[in-house]
């Protein structure tokens, strides 16, 4: 089997180096990434993660991760995984609902999220294209003018 086409990048780093790599613009673990990322990509055909798949065939998918993985252990990430990004836009949005940041700062702060998420696809082999980009940038308009909306109405 070739190597999962996703992380050729990092044919050359270790799993300290992908972690140390991704702590620079994310809370993610390279075991977070990779497995959230794998999950993503490897269902069956009721939609649902390989998982014990994913967990044996780990160091031949993807070049920094050495060891096996169990069903549970795989699982387990990808729910630190979702936990994280769930207190992340938690952290995200209250910094502006609590008046924490202003308009302006948010906005700059989207525009770098944006720069950091097309590197990470970068880094994975993929592209996001521009409308996705775009697409991301209306959705957080639209969750902030509703957060203004309900600041308003109080």
């Amino acid at each position: 089997m070739n190597k999962y086409q996703k992380f050729k990048k990092m044919d050359s780093k270790s799993y300290s180096d992908v972690t140390r790599f991704l702590k620079k613009t994310t809370h993610l673990t390279a075991r977070e990434w990779v497995t959230a990322r794998l999950c993503a990509d490897f269902k069956n055909l009721s939609n649902q993660s390989e998982m014990t798949w994913i967990g044996e065939k780990l160091p031949e998918l993807v070049p920094f991760m050495e060891e096996t993985y169990t069903r549970q252990e795989v699982s387990n990430a990808r729910a630190t995984f979702k936990k994280k990004v769930q207190k992340s836009g938690t952290t995200f949005f209250y910094a502006y609902y609590a008046g924490l940041i202003s308009q302006e700062e948010m906005l700059e702060l989207i525009h770098q999220i944006v720069r950091d998420i097309k590197n990470l696809m970068a880094t994975e082999g993929s592209e996001i294209p521009e409308e996705h980009a775009t697409e991301v940038q209306l959705l957080i308009a639209e969750v902030l003018r509703r957060i203004n909306e309900s600041l308003d109405e109080d």
